[in-house]
Parts: structure tokens; C-alpha cells; sequence
């Protein structure tokens, strides 16, 4: 169980303490507890109440009349809107709601329920489009704000690599292929959830993949791509390298095997700031992903 103060729980929900404790006063909506030296604080349950009244609120429902419901009903209402983002494509905040509920709370069994019904509702591409992505995004911002832990990250981030081992995993290996893509991070690059499912895209259109996942050694990654005779090679970068040790990189590539197409995803910021020659093409959507590996 973890254990918050107010001025946390109002960075996570993002209330403001100020309102978190009228809501205490004037509605009774959260009990505090108190350490043995009489300190307030708030445990994972009522942390989870506090962002499912968030998401009511949200829906357009009183405080007033939040208050006056019981844990039961709380549920119930948030279950009617979870049913409504998976019954329209178009709205999936109560889904990606409930996922970072999940993240914050450690709650396993609640993140496998919005993943496995996002699966069999939308299938693996726009789950990760509409819901996997956002939360990604939603993370980075709570990290940046010093409103999630590392652990919390570390917990959500292993369990989506979990989902997306096991789809690739379902996919039959190609009997033969016309193209050999490597796919791998560079060293200091760890963030590997977008490479894997691009890994998945590469494989679902028959391709052959080889996988070398993260932190890869330059030379290593030389001695596969010469080895395997690759057509493609794909790289995310995620974290805030420098333009010149990225552009080394690319260019290395390039020189070393002229024949080899090489594609770039990730931080825009860095990409922007690097020269891509021909043989280097950045891809920004999936969709792109997709028709290169169709055409």
C-alpha cells in the first residue's frame, strides 16, 4: 500500500489541496488517516476514489451528488462510462482514466481488464493509437511534474512490454520474406514500448524481424546488420540525446551499408535538429509504417 499527503494527491488528480480539503469538510468525501505521530495522510483506495470522482465530475455530474454515493454506486457509474468508450470509438478517456488509476494504484487485475477488453474491442493497432499512446503521453507529463514515482512508471511500462511480447508471440513466423528489418535502441536508450510495436506492425505484414531491443553497442549492432545482409533498419529515439551524437550515428549507418534503408521514430525535437539524407526517412504515423511495408 502506498501512502500519500494532500499536496500529492492533488498533484496526481490535479485538484487543488484547497478544494481536496473543502470536499473533505463540506461532503465527507475523503476520510484522512493519521500516523502514530497524529501526520494526515491517504492510502491507494482513496486515492482511486478521488480520480473516479474526477472523471464524474468530468462527465458533468455535481459534486453535490458525487458525494452522496456509496463506493458501490461510484463503481457502478464509472462502469457505465468505460461501457459507453468502448461501445464508441471516438471517446476512450475513461479508458485511458482507469489505466492510469491503474499506474498510480498498482493495480494490476484493473489495467489487464482495459487492456484485454481494448483488445477484443478495437484490436492491438488502435488500442495503441487511442489508448497505450495517450497514456505514454499522459506519463511524460505526470514525470516532468514530479506527480508519478518511478516505480508507478516502471510497474505500467512493464506490463504494456508484457501485452505486446505476447501479440508478437501469436504471430506465425514468416516462411519466407523479401525483406530483413533490424530493429534496435542505441546506447542509453531504454524507452523500447514504441519499438516493440513496430515490431509487431513488421511481423503482422509478414516481414522477417530481428529484434535486438535496447541499449544496443554500436559495434554490435554493425557486426548483425552486415551478418543479416538487413534491407531495413528502424530506431527509436526517446530520450534527449545530443544532435551530433545522433547524427553520427546516421550517418555511420550510412556510409557502412549504402544499400540498407534505415528509418528513424521518436522525439521530434532531436530529428528535427539532424540532417537525413536519402537514405534516412523518418516516420511519424503508423499508417506510414504500414504502406512502406505494403509498397
Amino acid at each position: 500500500m502506498s501512502i500519500y499527503s494532500i499536496k500529492e494527491l492533488g498533484q496526481i488528480s490535479g485538484i487543488l489541496p484547497h478544494t481536496i480539503r473543502i470536499w473533505e469538510q463540506r461532503y465527507d468525501l475523503l476520510k484522512p488517516l493519521r500516523s502514530e505521530t497524529n501526520i494526515r495522510y491517504y492510502d491507494d483506495e482513496q486515492l482511486k476514489k478521488l480520480l473516479n470522482v474526477c472523471e464524474l465530475i468530468n462527465s458533468g455530474m455535481k459534486i453535490s451528488h458525487i458525494s452522496k454515493l456509496s463506493k458501490k454506486q461510484i463503481d457502478s457509474e464509472i462502469d457505465i462510462l468505460i461501457a459507453k468508450s468502448f461501445q464508441d470509438g471516438n471517446q476512450f478517456d475513461s479508458i485511458v482514466n482507469q489505466i492510469i488509476i491503474s499506474l498510480t494504484t498498482f493495480d494490476e487485475s484493473l489495467f489487464d481488464k482495459m487492456f484485454s477488453n481494448s483488445i477484443l474491442r478495437f484490436g492491438l493497432t488502435e488500442t495503441y493509437l487511442k489508448v497505450i499512446y495517450p497514456v505514454l503521453v499522459r506519463i511524460g507529463l505526470m514525470w516532468i511534474k514530479n506527480d508519478i514515482f518511478p516505480a508507478q512508471e516502471h510497474f505500467l511500462t512493464n506490463l504494456i512490454k508484457q501485452k505486446l511480447f505476447v501479440s508478437i508471440d501469436s504471430l506465425p513466423l514468416p516462411k519466407s520474406a523479401d525483406q530483413t528489418w533490424v530493429l534496435f535502441l542505441k546506447e542509453n536508450e531504454e524507452h523500447e514500448i514504441g519499438l516493440l510495436f513496430a515490431n509487431y506492425i513488421i511481423r503482422q505484414q509478414g516481414k522477417r524481424v530481428v529484434y535486438l531491443g535496447s541499449n544496443v553497442p554500436r559495434e554490435n549492432l554493425s557486426n548483425v546488420i552486415k551478418h543479416l545482409k538487413a534491407t531495413h533498419v528502424y530506431t527509436f529515439f526517446t530520450k534527449n540525446h545530443s544532435i551530433e551524437e545522433v547524427q553520427h550515428l546516421l550517418d555511420n549507418l550510412s556510409l557502412n551499408f549504402k544499400k540498407t534503408k534505415l528509418f528513424v521514430s521518436g522525439n521530434r525535437s532531436i530529428i528535427e535538429g539532424v540532417h537525413l539524407n536519402k537514405q534516412v526517412k523518418w516516420i511519424q504515423e503508423i499508417d506510414s509504417l504500414v504502406n512502406i511495408l505494403k509498397n
